[in-house]
């Protein structure tokens, strides 16, 4: 106890010694030592600077992404995968099928380098092939968007919205028949809160030259805020012409069903479109429509041109209390917000939709046929990223003499049933 007493006494002595014989200090050592903090503390401001701009952020929502904190430079892995049953018939027995099959299996990254340059690119690989589907880079302006490579030209609401997010697992008929598709080409978008404007221009596609091709399309939506809802209106226009004839055709909304409705290929190759859309979200309840006419220059008889017209109206509410997600600043559904998702012990979204779809491919001796159908449609939504979709549609053929597959009278109906398991990320 004694010598424990003495090392603490000990201890004590010398600090004290040591104060005493460090208590004289210089001005001039002070001030070296407040220079030495000084420099010291740029140093870390330095450090915490540079790491401010090249630590890594990582996220899940639900795919992997990396980003700088600074918001220079981001990279998102891309992806869906929709996995379809379908059962489909026809009246007059040409028909009678069902099967499986990837609808699609995509893969792809987007992401941002140096802020104001976005790039993106996706991969198909649904039956056995690989198809480059959007692959553009876009740099922000003083006087909007610039968008150069491949994609979708700028037209209907439902063809720009993504198909994660239509209500349906097919879109409207007109937007196949019509050849909307993504093209290579350079466009210019700008808007606002409310409001979306883009013009482009394309030659050709990723599978070919294009040599010859030339197309030019533009669309506008506006729209506005209600109480619990938003409402959108829009238009657009395409111009197109190509080296060779055209052909217009479409299946009655299963994929891999026949068609019924079928032009063959007439005209000179050049065709103009231009159309009409609307939508609204009030609550839980929602509605769309599009028509669009499309004349086909010097495909009638006697070298006249041939007018053809598509669109649809639909309606849908959600039985568990979410809304449809209308962006007017991008003129497209969205994504809903899932209330109750599965993975958090509830039961997810529901919703039921139910649409009139009509194309008619018939005129001036032109007899490709017109296709009437009703479509009602479920989809739940397990959360934001996942849905299970079941769909029943009926089609009416009329004046479709053109196609072996209805007979001499050119009438036939077409009862499909399909369903969907799809996954986002």
């Amino acid at each position: 106890m004694k010598m424990k007493h003495a090392h603490i006494f000990a201890l004590l002595a010398s600090v004290g010694v040591g104060a005493i014989m460090t208590a004289p200090v210089s001005a001039q050592s002070i001030n070296d030592l407040q220079q030495q903090m000084i420099e010291m503390q740029k140093q870390i401001d330095a450090l915490k600077a540079s790491e401010k701009k090249t630590s890594i952020i990582k996220k899940a929502e639900p795919a992997f992404a990396l980003g700088t904190k600074d918001g220079l430079f981001e990279f998102n892995i891309r992806g869906r995968l929709y996995a379809d049953y379908i059962k489909v018939s026809d009246e007059d027995g040409t028909m009678d099928m069902s099967g499986t099959e990837f609808r699609t299996a995509r893969l792809g990254i987007e992401g941002k380098a140096w802020k104001d340059v976005k790039y993106k690119f996706e991969a198909d690989f649904a039956g056995n092939e690989v198809t480059v589907k959007d692959a553009y880079m876009q740099v922000s302006t003083g006087v909007g968007k610039v968008t150069v490579g491949q994609f979708k030209t700028s037209n209907s609401l439902d063809e720009q919205t993504s198909s994660r997010h239509i209500s349906f697992m097919e879109r409207g008929s007109f937007t196949d028949a019509f050849g909307f598709a993504r093209q290579m080409g350079i466009a210019l978008s700008n808007g606002g809160d409310n409001w979306t404007a883009k013009a482009g221009i394309f030659k050709g596609s990723n599978s070919d030259s294009g040599e010859g091709d030339l197309t030019l399309a533009a669309r506008a939506t506006y729209g506005g805020e209600i109480d619990n809802g938003k409402w959108l209106l829009g238009a657009s226009m395409r111009n197109r012409n190509t080296d060779g004839q055209l052909r217009y055709r479409q299946r009655p909304h299963v994929h891999m069903s026949d068609r019924f409705v079928n032009t063959g290929h007439i005209g000179n190759g050049n065709d103009f479109f231009y159309g009409a859309e609307a939508g609204f979200q009030l609550g839980s309840f929602h509605g769309a429509a599009e028509y669009g006419f499309l004349n086909a220059k010097d495909a009638g008889t006697n070298g006249g041109n041939a007018n053809f017209g598509g669109g649809y109206a639909e309606v849908g509410y959600f039985l568990t209390g979410e809304s449809r997600t209308l962006k007017l600043d991008k003129g497209a559904w969205d994504r809903p917000k899932v209330n109750n998702p599965v993975n958090e012990g509830g039961m997810g979204a529901v919703s039921v939709n139910a649409r009139f779809d009509t194309l008619d491919l018939s005129d001036n001796g032109i007899a490709g046929g017109k296709q009437d159908t009703w479509i009602l449609g479920i989809n739940w939504y397990l959360n934001r990223h996942t849905r299970v979709m079941a769909n029943y549609s009926h089609s009416n053929i009329s004046d479709a003499y053109d196609v072996a597959a209805n007979g001499i009278d050119g009438k036939n109906s077409v009862n499909a049933l399909a369903f969907r398991f799809q996954v986002d990320w």
